[in-house]
Formats: C-alpha cells, structure tokens, sequence
C-alpha cells in the first residue's frame, strides 16, 4: 500500500489560482463569441436570401415568372440540386408544375430522353400514390428517398432511380404551399444528402422561406386571375361597342322616318288636326327628335372609344360657326324668355383649324345646356376672344349654377349631378354631351374647362390652338 502522505504536494500560489481562473473565463467569453458569430452569420444569410425573395415578390407580377424566380433563388443559394413548384389546377383537376430550376446542359441533355418529367408534371389529384399529392392535400411536410415517390407514375421506378443517380439526389423535401387555409400546390426541393445534414442556416432559412413563398404564389395567382378578368372585360367592352353601333344604326333609320312622318302629319296634313291630337303628335315629335339625338351620341361614343371618329383638319373662322349656332338656338331662347347674346369682334378672324361640324356639335350641345337650366329671364352670353396663341370661347348663363362637390362629375360618360342644378329642366340629360365635346376638343389638342358656384350661374371655357390666317 502506497503512503500518500510521503508523496509530495504542489502548493498553488494564489497567482497560478487566478491566472488559471483567467484562462477558463477568457475560453468561455471566445466560445461565447464564436456561437454568436455563427448565429450573427445565419441570420445575415437567411435574411440575405429572404431580401432576394422580398424583391422577387416586389418586381414580379405574373405567376410562372415569379414561380420560376423563385425556386431558381432558393435552389441556388442553398446549392440544392433540383427544386420545382407545382400547383392545383381545379378545373383540370390535376397538380401541374408551374416552375422548374434550372439545369446544366448536362442533366438538361439526360432529362430529355425521359421527356423531361420535372417540367411535365402532371399529376390527377385522385393519385394518392404521389407523395406531392399527399402533401398538398393534407397541407403536410413530407419526405422521402425515393424519387419515384415524386415521378409516379411519369417515369418507371428504375427509370427514376437513374434520375436520381445522375442528378445525385438522395431525398426530397416537400413543403405544402397554403395560404389562408387553403392548399395552393407544393414546393419541392430535392438534396444531396440526408435531411438530418442540413445546417442550421439551411433549416432556418427554409422555415422562413415556405411563408414567403406561399405569400409569394398567392399574390401573382390574384394578378393572373385579375389579368384575365381584366382582359376578358375588354372582350366584353368591345362586343358591347359593336352592339351599340350596329343597334345604333339600326335604330337610326326607323327614328328618322317617324320623325319625317310626323312632321309630316303635322305641318302637311290636308285636314285640320284636332288640338288633342295635335298635342299627341308634338309630343311624339319631340320624343323622337330626342330618341334620334341619343341614338346619335351612342354612335359618336362608340366611334370615339373604338378611336373611329375621323376629324377633318381645315383652317376656318370660328366665329362663323358660333354665329350658326347663335341663330339656330336664338328662337329656343325667345320661347322660353331667355336672352341670349353673342359677343365678337366683327373686324377679326378667330381662326382655328380643326372639324367644322363636330367643334359646331360641341358649342350647340354647351348653349343648349345652359337653354336647358337657365331659369326664364335668365341671360346666356356667347363670348370669343384670342389670347397669346389660343382661341378662347366662353359660355355663360345665369342658371342655378353646379358646386364644387359635383363638378368632378362633369365631362364623365353618362355622369349627372344631384343637385337642384336640374330644376329649371323637365328633361334630364342622358350624361353624354359634356362627355363628348370634352372628347372632341381634346382631338383638336385644345381644352374645356368649368367655372361655377351654386346658385351663380356657370361659365364652360373651350380653348383652342389658334391657326395662321391665310
């Protein structure tokens, strides 16, 4: 037996003490340091690759280029050697890749002899024995290694063991991609190496990723959805232009022959009309004349939304043409007891160059609005005036006058205001004029323009690009 008490002892000084104490605690600090170092390393990685994800989202707006965005980042920046994305088609009611990442020419070459399975994925959604059927239906993770698990029943077993052979895959992951409760389809990420060998940068960055995707996916099937939507409507825009125009015109001839045979009836008839019957008749007269009018404005709308509208281009006195419209209107005026006035300089030319008749439909459709709300005794003023190289001509009136509220609504196809605006008119426009007089100056590269307060009467401005007198 040993006596331990002849074995010689150490004495520790208090300086070995505190300088071994030193050594464990700076040991510790540097461990410390390193984990936080490696943790401050994956989380700079993951939200490098999630900034990545972020300005695909951002930038992309239709799905297949945002599917194949994605994946391309996700597969590259965590160097796994296939991914794709495929989504439920329920019409067809099968999941169909949407988006594959990409593949050196190499495996491109081999894959294509097998009919490139990845990219033509296509699978029913009865295929329970799909492993991506599985997992999109039950909105669960799923794995495996075996590829055939993924490629059935587009490729034969042994064919997908050759697959995974030469792509070196040994498992895939398979994340379901649902958003609000609902499964979209599935993303599958196909590794080098056991899912128990993924770093924890790889793992993280992945449970970051699967939200974002989902995101991601759910965002550019609404634009698709909404795009299609969008370009159907156009479809249905078009088809109901065409209607219009040819109801337009079929409703055109008829009217005017009613219209002739009424006047006829009334101004031409051999016998003497009863009063009552004479009534009857004015008033289907006016009736028609307005029916005509708007069949008239359908057609102009249509021609000017389908850009068919021709406008002939001549240098003329725009003054003749507010003289012509003056003198047509001025007995309306008279009937209802409203003075109407044009004022001009009988020694200038105010030349513009444009359409005759359709600048000549713009002003009729202006002072006979204001002949429509512009109460008895009221005052229409017709002015023109050149400034710089402009032509302006003015309309004003001394009705009821429209409020700042409502004037946004001015110039709008088929707009009115609610507001007492109307009460000196028992005939409601239809909402079109101001439309399309706002649609003809503006091919005449001039403008229109309101001033008005309630109960001040309004003033519309059309300004026009002054021509050169020859």
């Amino acid at each position: 037996m040993v006596d331990l008490s002849r074995i010689p002892t150490k004495n520790i000084t208090p300086q070995e003490s505190n300088s071994s104490s030193l050594e464990e605690e700076l040991a510790r600090v540097n461990k410390e340091i390193y984990e936080r170092n490696v943790e401050l390393t994956i989380h700079n990685r993951t939200l490098s690759i999630l900034s990545k994800i972020y300005d695909i989202i951002n930038t992309s707006l239709s799905l297949q280029p945002t599917a194949e965005k994605l994946i391309n980042a996700i597969v590259q920046e965590l160097k796994f050697q296939k991914g794709f994305i495929a989504l439920i088609d329920n019409k067809a009611k099968i999941l169909h890749s949407v988006a594959v990442s990409d593949l050196n020419k190499t495996h491109a070459s081999y894959l294509k002899k097998y009919k490139h399975p990845f990219i033509n994925l296509r699978i029913p959604l009865k295929n329970r024995n799909n492993i991506c059927i599985i997992s999109t239906i039950q909105k669960q993770q799923r794995m495996t290694n075996i590829l055939f698990d993924i490629l059935t029943p587009i490729v034969t077993e042994e064919e997908s063991e050759g697959i995974a052979e030469k792509l070196h895959i040994q498992t895939s992951v398979l994340y379901p991609i649902v958003f609000g409760g609902k499964a979209l389809g599935v993303l599958c990420l196909c590794l080098d190496k056991h899912v128990g060998a993924l770093t924890r940068f790889e793992r993280e960055t992945l449970k970051e990723l699967i939200e974002l995707v989902s995101i991601a996916i759910e965002r550019a099937k609404i634009y698709a959805d909404l795009k299609k939507a969008n370009h159907r409507l156009k479809e249905l825009d078009i088809l109901k232009d065409e209607f219009v125009s040819i109801a337009s015109h079929e409703l055109r001839t008829p009217m005017t022959a009613i219209k002739s045979y009424l006047w006829m009836a009334i101004n031409k008839s051999p016998q003497k009309l009863d009063p009552q019957l004479r009534k009857y008749l004015d008033i289907s007269y006016k009736s028609t004349e307005r029916l005509i009018h708007l069949v008239n404005d359908m057609l102009t709308v249509s021609r000017i939304e389908r850009n068919k509208i021709e406008i002939k281009r001549e240098s003329f006195d725009i003054s003749e043409t507010l003289q012509l419209v003056y003198e047509e209107l001025k007995i309306t005026a008279q009937e209802k007891n409203i003075e109407l006035t044009l004022i001009k300089d009988k020694d200038k030319k105010y030349m513009v160059r444009g359409d005759k008749e359709k600048l000549r439909e713009v002003f009729q459709n202006l002072v006979g609005n204001a002949l429509k709300f512009t109460p008895e005794k009221g005052k229409i003023t017709i002015g023109i005036c050149k400034n710089d190289e402009r032509v302006e001509i003015s309309v004003s009136d001394t009705g009821s006058g429209i409020p700042k509220s409502e004037q946004e609504k001015l110039f709008k196809k088929f707009s009115k205001i609610d507001y007492s605006y109307n009460k000196h008119s028992s005939q409601p426009g239809t909402g079109l004029g101001l439309y399309i007089s706002k649609q003809i100056v503006s091919l005449h590269n001039g403008d229109i323009r309101v001033q008005s307060e309630a109960d001040k009467g309004s003033t519309f401005t059309v300004i026009l690009p002054q021509s050169k007198i020859k």
